[in-house]
Parts: C-alpha cells; structure tokens; sequence
C-alpha cells in the first residue's frame, strides 16, 4: 500500500505517517517542504505516481475566507483532479465537527472548511471525511485567539476536546481500511463549556489573563457531535473542571 500524505510533515501528517510507516506502509510526505504546491500543481503528479489513498491533512494559517476558501477548495480539486489521473482509490481529508453542516460559524477558516469538504464530496474520488474537535494541545492557542485587550473572551459555547494521538489512530485505521467510509466523527469523553475550560486551563500553566464569560456568535452545540460519534478515551489532562451535560 502507498499512501500520499498531503501536509506530511505537520502536526497531524507527521504521526500519521510514522504510525502508518509502523504498519508497513509506503508513506510518500507531500507538502511544500517537499517541493509540492498543491496550487500551482508542482510535483504533484510524481508524489501521485503510485498511491493508493490520499491523506489529505493541508492547512493553512489565512483565516479571512477569501484566503481559506481558495486555499482549501483549489487543494482539493488539483488533488482530485489529479489523484483520478494517477489511479487513487480513496481520498481521506481531516475535517472540523461542525462544519459538515455548512452553518456552524462565520469564522473564514470555517468557511474555508465547508467549501473543502463541498469540494471532496463533488469530486470523482471515493472518500472519507474525518472530523475532529479540538485538540488537547490547542486549547492554550484557543485562548489566544479569543484575547482581546489582554482578556480572554470566551463563550459558553461547549466544546469537547479529544488526544491527538487518538485523532491520529482513527486516521490511520481509515487509511488502513482501504475504502471509502463516508464521515466520521471523533470527540473526547468529556463536555465541556468553553469559558469554564479556558479558566482552568490558563491557571493551570499561572497564566494571569482573566478570562471573561461572554455571548458567543454561533449555537452554543455549534463545534460538539450530533450524531453519532467515535468517543476518546484519554480525559483532559486538567481535572476538576465542571462537565457540561
């Protein structure tokens, strides 16, 4: 099996690649590091030449949605386009839960996001759509983003983080399959609300920034499972947080 992993050398495609290459797989590592620009089309038809299923784990850090819409509706459709030419069987994309439902936030990475899985359900290729929630080690950069003027203005929306190393497996165990299986989801094992995570999460580290419970812009379910859902098992590594639910 010879697998092409789109954003090999990242934080998500450089586990995956090494737990695949443990499993005795072929792993080719395709990313601009690489010399593989999945824009322009460079090198991508010779890191193609072969494979077998696409992983496609590319990110970006535009979050106006011009730059994410283009970054990840041009990416699918040059590695559809030319995984259909070199024969691959099965393309694998790394989602957010969500955005399968094309609402869940007006955040331009989010946006970004739906047209990228719009544009993997539109191609010819036979797919899978993993989508995750936050992981563990995101949370401190989550409190990042929602700072403003030195607080952290977080909402009550839940939220319910799960391993990276969990999110790895279940890729690999669909790459491993060897066809399409639709969508997925994977979420840890516990809810939380976002401000109360937040909290305890800077403390934890003594981070000083009070955090400050505000109105959210999307549903409060918006970024939490519906349906069905593959559940983690490994617990925030903070205890004594209240659980949402």
């Amino acid at each position: 099996m010879k697998v092409l992993i789109a954003g090999g050398r990242g934080r998500v495609g450089s586990r995956v690649a090494e737990l695949l290459e443990s499993r005795g797989v072929e792993v080719v590592p395709g990313g601009l590091a690489d010399g593989v620009d999945y824009i322009e089309g460079t090198r991508v038809q010779e890191v193609l030449s072969g494979v077998d299923t696409i992983v496609n784990v590319l990110n970006t850090g535009r979050f106006d949605e011009e730059g994410a819409v283009s970054f990840f509706e041009g990416t699918t459709r040059m590695l559809t386009a030319e995984g259909e030419r070199a024969g691959v069987r099965h393309h694998v994309l790394l989602s957010i839960v969500g955005v399968g439902e094309g609402d869940a936030s007006e955040i331009g990475y989010y946006l970004g996001k739906v047209a990228q899985e719009r544009a993997v359900k539109a191609g010819s290729l036979p797919y899978t759509i993993v989508r995750s929630t936050q992981f563990h080690g995101y949370i401190p950069v989550l409190a990042d983003q929602h700072t403003v003027d030195g607080k952290v203005l977080a909402p009550r929306d839940l939220i319910q983080p799960v391993e990276l190393d969990e999110l790895v497996a279940l890729l690999a165990e669909v790459t491993l399959n060897g066809g399409p299986l639709g969508e997925i989801e994977i979420a840890g094992p516990e809810r939380f609300r976002m401000d109360d995570l937040l909290r305890a999460t800077l403390a934890a580290s003594g981070d000083p920034r009070e955090v400050v419970s505000v109105d959210g812009d999307s549903a409060v379910d918006a970024m939490v499972p519906h349906g069905e859902y593959r559940v983690g098992s490994v617990l925030y590594p903070i205890r004594g947080i209240p659980v949402a639910g």
